[in-house]
């Protein structure tokens, strides 16, 4: 009986818990009220998500860049239902480069200047791709991807690479060479597409446990 009452209240409580997130989503309609929203809990449970036209090609991904402000859906599993709706969406200018990014705090000047070196020297005479060298040098956390970033917006660059000037003064397929040395920081990138605009959205995630 104590166990038929244990799992009766924990069935209430967790509709309960479901329909309460189904209000609050419900009046939720722009980035800043989900911002707040989400401020202070865990985010396990609770964040914003981007999803963009070419980086993020699932089902979900595409219902979600297809539909309007404000569409919600669901998925479900064993243990957990998980809400998603569209607090913003946008169609702004995307960047995709490649970069090799080599850190003045473990390397010495001249380390530096020899990895430009070889680094320019494999890739003009075609001895080895571009990513390659990234994952043989480069000190970034992309370093596995052959130092691609994927398509991103410009703020989505590491700081030093945010210089429109310097993308839009370069064909794809040049490399060349930037540095920060006031904070130790040295690349060698590549522009590998032209500027597209893409359709991204920002979404609302909620985590309900079952």
């Amino acid at each position: 009986m104590k166990l038929f009452l244990s799992a009766l209240c924990l069935g209430f409580s967790l509709t309960a818990f479901a329909q309460n997130v189904t209000k609050e989503l419900k009046d939720i309609e722009t980035e800043e009220q989900a911002e707040a929203y989400v401020d202070g809990k865990k985010k396990k449970h609770y964040q914003i998500m981007r999803f963009n036209e070419e980086n993020h090609q699932s089902k979900l991904a595409q219902d979600l860049l297809s539909g309007g402000q404000g569409t919600t859906t669901s998925t479900r599993t064993q243990f957990e239902k998980t809400y998603f709706k569209v607090v913003g969406k946008t169609n702004d200018p995307h960047y995709r480069l490649s970069y090799i990014y080599l850190d003045g705090k473990k390397h010495s000047m001249k380390e530096i200047d020899l990895i430009r070196k070889k680094v320019l020297l494999k890739h003009d005479s075609q001895l080895e791709t571009f990513a390659n060298l990234a994952k043989k040098y480069s000190d970034a956390k992309n370093a596995f991807k052959g130092g691609d970033t994927n398509w991103v917006k410009i703020t989505d660059l590491p700081t030093t690479l945010a210089d429109l000037d310097e993308i839009l003064g370069h064909k794809v397929d040049d490399i060349y060479m930037v540095s920060n040395k006031e904070t130790n920081q040295f690349y060698i990138v590549k522009k590998t597409h032209v500027i597209r605009r893409i359709k991204e959205v920002k979404v609302l995630k909620v985590v309900e446990q079952l």
